[in-house]
């Protein structure tokens, strides 16, 4: 259309309301101005008076700033709508979740009956050692059904041992929150499952696909001081650089998140090889052993950024740093 108006194809333009040209104050002057300049009369429908007389340049000024302040407003009040519904625990939208189903009226879950008992029957194998490769197997030689009706895999079955939704929970703003649908799982056998899964994240280091692994001297032995469960590894790759870090993923039980409690891995295994006296220089496997061999434990601080270190050997007080 601005094209047919700058090639002078058009004469007078209608539109039914203003806000349909546009809901932005400085778009609809830049683009009246440029209706000017091409003799190109305006006709709001919903406007009929206006014309091209000063007091009518301002009319539609004004009927601009109010479409812009319309617009504002609604997304606003969205927003805000989003917000209650999930602080007090509603679904506002997205994927349904394996187990269950949306209601057509109010697009809260409700529990399919069918698919919960797997979901059910998954958890209790997770908490029995169980791991997720394993947990797949099992499932496709009973033939359990699936969301998207494909074979098990690891991953998915994971995806499941991890999602809170199973639990009857809901997150916001970065925490976990009772969430109105029914859980299909028991919080006491959810927070067993989340322990199993986060202490097989922090085993011990494997070689997959002939890549070199990380040494990650304190994998194990690294707690939060936040709430007590062992910090994971994590990398973040910028271009040719792999940078290591230490972090906190708990969830587990219906605990709030802790954020960002994340770590350096290069500074906390560095200050505590430093503590415990163990050279620097010493290959990651000499230096792994040392570690193990006279700690017990490492508690990171994320709000002081103390360490705690708990030796083997009886001490008259843990050591600080």
């Amino acid at each position: 259309m601005l094209g047919v108006i700058r090639s002078g194809g058009i004469e007078r333009l209608v539109t039914y309301r203003l806000d349909r040209l546009s809901r932005n104050l400085r778009h609809f002057t830049t683009l009246f101005e440029e209706l000017k300049d091409h003799d190109v009369e305006l006709d709001v429908v919903t406007a009929p008076d206006t014309g091209a007389v000063a007091l009518d340049t301002l009319m539609l000024n004004i009927l601009a700033s109010f479409s812009e302040f319309e617009q504002d407003f609604t997304a606003s009040r969205i927003v805000e709508s989003r917000a209650s519904l999930k602080a007090h625990g509603r679904r506002i939208g997205g994927a349904t979740p394996f187990g269950y189903f949306a209601d057509p009226r109010t697009k809260q879950l409700v529990v399919c009956e069918e698919e919960a008992e797997v979901i059910v029957r998954l958890f209790t194998l997770a908490d029995r050692g169980l791991p997720p490769s394993v947990i797949a197997k099992y499932a496709n030689a009973l033939r359990w059904i699936t969301g998207g009706g494909n074979r098990w895999t690891a991953r998915q079955v994971l995806a499941i041992l991890t999602n809170h939704t199973y639990a009857g929970l809901v997150e916001h703003g970065n925490k976990l929150h009772e969430g109105c649908h029914q859980a299909l799982v028991d919080r006491e056998l959810y927070a067993r499952v989340q322990d199993l899964t986060a202490d097989r994240r922090t085993g011990p280091p494997r070689q997959r696909g002939g890549r070199a692994t990380f040494p990650w001297v304190l994998r194990g032995i690294l707690f939060c001081g936040n709430c007590g469960r062992p910090m994971g590894t994590h990398t973040v790759r910028f271009g040719p650089v792999v940078r290591c870090y230490y972090r906190c993923r708990s969830t587990a039980g219906g605990r709030e998140a802790c954020e960002g409690v994340m770590i350096s891995a290069g500074e906390v295994e560095a200050a505590v090889l430093t503590e415990i006296g163990v050279g620097l220089s010493l290959a990651s496997k000499e230096q792994t052993a040392k570690v193990k061999e006279a700690l017990r434990s490492v508690t990171y601080d994320g709000t002081s950024g103390m360490l705690k270190l708990v030796r083997i050997e009886p001490a008259d007080s843990p050591a600080s740093v």
